[in-house]
């Protein structure tokens, strides 16, 4: 629930079709992956996590009227 909203009925969630719908989010530039104090660009790069390190989904949305 965190960032998130409750589901008001328990369902099972497909990992792998929700892997691919990120994926395709990805690469459609649907949101910005920031880890530390820079952006993924390449979902093959390699990234170190140190203890505290921030990691960021941030989701792209169009304006309206703009």
């Amino acid at each position: 629930m965190l960032n998130g909203y409750a589901l008001r009925t328990p369902r099972r969630i497909d990992p792998d079709a929700q892997t691919e719908l990120a994926l395709k989010a990805f690469a459609g530039n649907g949101f910005l992956l920031l880890v530390g104090d820079r952006q993924v660009t390449d979902l093959d790069e390699e990234i170190e996590l140190l203890m505290g390190t921030e990691v960021t989904f941030l989701k792209l949305v169009a304006l309206v009227g703009g």
